[in-house]
């Protein structure tokens, strides 16, 4: 499978990929950063990514596994049988329930303590962080949740271990740690190599979805190891889905999905469409999904007719729907009333939005986190910057809060965080602002300054008693922390904060790096 992994990185079709520049962003192919001195990219970003079509209908960054060989032959089967997958309404029907990020209890944590940041290995530092993260996590969830953690070898084994041990956590033996025994190594960002979703049954199954490229070398092989030894999970390639998780948010009530996540479907669909058997069973489902009829050539001359550019326009949140079984808003879209073309506001948009409930959300506000720096003193900036770096594993006396601004002052970049929060407003959501800044991408330089990154809990426990918990990410930044904490406090959150620091300097923190994937209190399906 190509995957795209906690980077973002839009192929565009089945042409050459180009890098994507974001507002206040470098593009991704820049060799020379701001920010850390002169550094070369990591070498996947290196050089041009085509697009790898196979007969299969699933391309692949690497030798399929016999599991996903016989999935592939079973999925092919279907497709050419009479009536074809889409009986259903689905486009696959091997989907399911969504779980939400706002509610409920998680009752089992997927974890990835991976060794290695695409070509490169993990900083000490990073993997020092996690363990920490772990540890709080270990010492402050529900006494009977369950934690999974696939780790490369006999040292990240032994080193997990030992973390569950000194956590002080209720029977240690809650943790299950399987040694992938890894030849390359892979990463830590669990949240982009599947989806999981719950059945009825109370089983859930992940989805292996289509990516873009993987953010580790092996990170492929990943997924159905958290199914081993777990009867209640089972790990199935899904050939049509090129989303990652962390593109997607969820309340009880909607799915919330990044604009890039819709492109980067409908170029998994079209690749799928050259293949016939792949290209009458996608017709068939926009019909049945739509009532519309698809006109091939020419132009429609009928009521309910739409051409085939008017499919591939609007498919992609039809497959969303069907596949996870509840209603999808697309947000990050373009504001035609406005002169920028707005975009996404950062490649996945659990970096900048976060659900509060089932009627609110948080979104990012760099000018907000810029004012709070600009407010500060002297001695008072000084202070919270040595503090970052201290965190980061950064020299005394790095500028980061200078070059955070740098990055993150434009108008076009606010202007993005902005359009997201409007168009939740107009959806009928009440929006809250909370700071957030973005960092350099692939330099390692700075930390991501995201508050929205977070899990959460919202549940009734065995004594009656209203349980509502954030892990919320934090960076050493202590005015900011002061405005992210009282936000999520104000919204009735206990905060469990967690030092991310060093993690954070790789793009992402809790959200990207874990996965509910049992958890209580799921929805029906919509």
């Amino acid at each position: 499978m190509q995957i795209s992994g906690n980077y973002q990185y839009s192929p565009e079709s089945i042409k050459p990929r180009k890098a994507p520049s974001t507002h206040g962003e470098p593009s991704l192919m820049q060799d020379t950063v701001t920010t850390g001195g002169e550094q070369a990219p990591p070498r996947h970003l290196s050089r041009e990514l085509l697009a790898q079509i196979q007969n299969k209908g699933l391309a692949s960054a690497g030798k399929l596994t016999a599991s996903q060989e016989a999935y592939l032959k079973k999925m092919s089967d279907l497709a050419a049988a009479e009536g074809g997958l889409t009986k259903t309404g689905a486009l696959f029907g091997i989907g399911g329930v969504l779980f939400p990020d706002s509610s409920g209890r998680i009752k089992h944590l997927a974890l990835q303590f991976g060794n290695m940041e695409f070509d490169r290995p993990l900083p000490e530092k990073t993997a020092k962080g996690l363990l920490g993260v772990y540890k709080t996590l270990f010492a402050n969830m529900h006494p009977e949740t369950r934690f999974t953690v696939v780790t490369a070898d006999e040292k990240g084994e032994k080193t997990l271990r030992q973390a569950a041990a000194e956590s002080g956590m209720v029977n240690p033996g809650r943790v299950n740690i399987v040694n992938a025994h890894s030849q390359k190594g892979f990463s830590i960002w669990i949240r982009d190599s599947m989806i999981p979703v719950a059945n009825p049954d109370g089983t859930t199954t992940l989805l292996m979805q289509d990516r873009t490229y993987w953010p580790g070398p092996e990170d492929a092989k990943i997924t159905p190891l958290f199914a081993q030894g777990n009867s209640n999970l089972t790990a199935v390639p899904h050939p049509s889905l090129r989303i990652d998780g962390g593109n997607m948010l969820s309340n009880e009530e909607f799915i919330f999905v990044g604009q890039d996540s819709v492109v980067h479907t409908t170029d998994r669909l079209k690749e799928l469409f050259v293949l016939p058997r792949w290209k009458d069973e996608i017709i068939r489902f926009y019909e049945n999904r739509t009532g519309k009829d698809v006109v091939l050539e020419g132009v429609p001359e009928k009521p309910g007719q739409v051409t085939l550019a008017e499919m591939w326009r609007t498919i992609a949140p039809e497959v969303f729907e069907s596949e996870f079984e509840r209603q999808v808003y697309v947000i990050c879209q373009d504001d035609p009333s406005t002169p920028l073309k707005e975009e996404q506001p950062v490649f996945h948009i659990d970096m900048a939005v976060t659900p509060v409930g089932n009627r609110k959300f948080l979104v990012g506000d760099p000018g907000m986190a810029i004012r709070t720096f600009q407010a500060l003193t002297e001695e008072e900036k000084a202070k919270a910057n040595n503090e970052m770096a201290k965190e980061a594993g950064f020299s005394p006396g790095t500028d980061l809060i200078g070059k955070l601004i740098e990055v993150n002052g434009s108008d076009a970049h606010q202007a993005n965080f902005d359009n997201v929060a409007r168009e939740l407003k107009e959806k009928g959501y009440e929006v809250e602002r909370i700071p957030c800044m973005i960092g350099l991408r692939t330099t390692w330089s700075l930390p991501y300054l995201t508050y929205n990154n977070s899990i959460q809990e919202n549940y009734t426990d065995e004594s009656g008693k209203q349980v509502k918990k954030v892990y919320l990410p934090t960076y050493g930044c202590e005015p900011l922390e002061k405005i992210a904490l009282d936000t999520y406090t104000r919204n009735g959150y206990e905060v469990v904060p967690l030092k991310m620091a060093a993690v954070s300097i790789l793009e992402g923190a809790i959200r990207c790096s874990s996965y509910p994937v049992e958890r209580t209190d799921i929805p029906g399906p919509s």
